[in-house]
């Protein structure tokens, strides 16, 4: 009898240890698919977010304190006043970007709060898509729009209503070319002087004029106040002419239609196109120290030039030693 009994207690046992095993390798099993589970939101949050359109039409990036620039979502600080510059560009254009980066991070001023972002159109693809998610993570500087990518059928209206549509003010806005290299202290400087409302400021084309109420600003790069922005937005006149020729001389025609920017400021000679450069339309001058803005820096070459020209002082290596101040924030 007592053998029988301790035969059946000890298949008992044996079921029982059978039992906690497997509901020990069903709790492992679980722990495994939750932390592989979350690691995939962790990654989605990380890359797929920033590429997801809001409200507005466009990316709000996560913003990297690796270029230091204004956020969109925060109100400028206080400074004379704030530009928002708007460098168009490409999806494919990432070595450009980062040059870009480099030329603008390591300028400053104490008269403006600026705020840089690349203008881009929607990824054509997923890698196109996964390029931009990682590169917007990674700098916080890009505004995806929310159309395709164009040169003449919208892409600068819909820039200038996007940033009117974000809810943050800037006395000025700049549209300029990824092919341009800004002066930012020498631009703060000089729209210190000017007025903060109904202004049109650029480069008056073709070259030989003087006279910035006849034809438009070039595409290289112009600034417009806020108060032209809110119109741009809601103007009945604009939205019935948003594409089909020409971007930049279509802006004046807007403004032009509109009875609108009646302070036409064309700073020539310091936005030029760049001396070395020889297409047709050149509007070429030297390099001078008070260059507000050079144009047609379609090489890497020429954009080293530049930074050697007016950055060789301050940012060159000595051995492995860097000379200079560092990089300074825009702020």
């Amino acid at each position: 009898m007592m053998g029988t009994t301790a035969h059946i207690l000890s298949a008992q046992n044996r079921a029982s240890s059978k039992t906690m095993i497997k509901r020990w390798c069903l709790l492992m099993w679980v722990v495994g698919l939750v932390a592989m589970l979350a690691t995939l939101v962790v990654f989605t949050l990380l890359v797929a977010t920033p590429l997801v359109l809001n409200s507005t039409g466009c990316v709000l990036p996560a913003i990297s304190s690796s270029f230091s620039v204004s956020p969109l979502q925060a109100s400028p600080s206080a400074k004379e006043f704030s530009i928002i510059m708007g460098v168009f560009s490409t999806a494919s254009r990432v070595e450009r970007r980062n040059i870009i980066r480099l030329a603008y991070g390591m300028q400053s001023t104490d008269i403006a709060n600026v705020t840089v972002r690349f203008i881009i159109g929607r990824p054509m693809d997923r890698n196109e898509s996964l390029q931009i998610g990682l590169e917007s993570h990674r700098y916080g500087d890009i505004i995806v729009l929310d159309m395709d990518e164009n040169m003449n059928a919208g892409k600068t209206w819909r820039f200038f209503s996007t940033v009117f549509e974000m809810g943050v003010r800037y006395d000025y806005v700049m549209k300029v070319d990824d092919d341009s290299y800004v002066r930012i202290n020498n631009l703060a400087s000089s729209l210190a002087e000017e007025s903060r409302t109904d202004l049109y400021y650029g480069y008056i084309l073709p070259c030989a004029n003087k006279n910035p109420y006849w034809g438009y600003m070039a595409g290289m790069g112009y600034v417009i106040t806020w108060d032209l922005i809110e119109w741009i937005s809601t103007s009945e006149i604009v939205l019935n002419k948003t594409g089909g020729y020409q971007e930049d001389r279509m802006t004046a025609d807007w403004f032009n239609e509109g009875k609108k920017a009646k302070h036409r400021v064309s700073k020539k000679p310091l936005f030029y196109d760049h001396p070395q450069y020889m297409g047709k339309n050149r509007c070429p001058n030297e390099l001078v120290p008070e260059t507000i803005l050079i144009h047609q820096m379609k090489s890497t070459e020429l954009w080293m030039d530049v930074l050697q020209h007016f950055e060789g002082g301050r940012f060159s290596l000595n051995g492995s030693t860097a000379v200079g101040n560092g990089s300074v924030a825009l702020s």
